[in-house]
């Protein structure tokens, strides 16, 4: 059976954080794996992240030519980022026994994320946003980005894949639910389009996502 998510519930949610202030240095989580460059900017200045070294509430996280990182977060939710990536962690607050709350917003580059605990126990609590739609998720794997097949050459679009579980994929002009792993939809980046008919992504069409993040 489809899923649908409260896209209206989440909207109003990325509102309110967006009205809150900035929680300087709150830890968020760690980098777990790094290949090439990637730095990390907040209101102190820039500092290039390494192996083990922490991210924070309000960073914004880069990656240069080449390189993928992945940020495993305190509720064991992870990111991981192909080159010349660019995300903000917008919210994090985790409490094992009580509310938590996520929000991330992709700005560019290819992506993977699997929820941890927050998504798992409290989904309506992630907000996930790209420049293209946002994300409804309900305990998932699942990836999205920028890619160069799936669309007619030339038109320059972003795609989303389902790993497991489900997702809610909604752009101003429409939205679909993604909940049998393969599955696939993409979305011109004029920002005013629907996502196109979920269906099984070809090989050519998950190869290119799996390799912009594989290390």
């Amino acid at each position: 059976m489809k899923h649908r998510f409260g896209i209206l519930a989440a909207l109003l949610f990325v509102g309110l954080l967006c009205g809150q202030p900035a929680q300087a240095q709150q830890v968020a989580g760690q980098v777990e794996r790094q290949k090439g460059t990637a730095s990390r900017s907040a209101a102190g200045g820039t500092s290039d992240l390494a192996l083990g070294g922490r991210v924070f509430v309000g960073d914004e996280i880069r990656t240069g030519p080449g390189a993928r990182l992945q940020i495993r977060f305190d509720d064991q939710s992870k990111l991981t980022l192909g080159e010349n990536a660019r995300i903000t962690i917008d919210q994090f607050v985790y409490a094992a026994s009580g509310d938590s709350s996520q929000a991330l917003s992709i700005v560019r580059g290819v992506f993977r994320f699997t929820t941890g605990q927050i998504g798992k126990l409290m989904p309506r609590n992630v907000a996930f946003t790209t420049p293209v739609a946002i994300i409804g998720i309900r305990g998932t794997v699942f990836l999205g980005g920028e890619l160069t097949v799936g669309m007619p050459a030339g038109q320059p679009h972003y795609g989303f894949q389902i790993t497991e579980g489900s997702i809610e994929v909604t752009s101003p002009a429409g939205s679909v639910v993604l909940d049998e792993p393969g599955e696939g939809t993409f979305l011109p980046l004029t920002r005013v389009a629907a996502p196109t008919p979920v269906r099984q992504w070809t090989q050519a069409e998950a190869a290119e996502a799996q390799a912009a993040l594989a290390f």
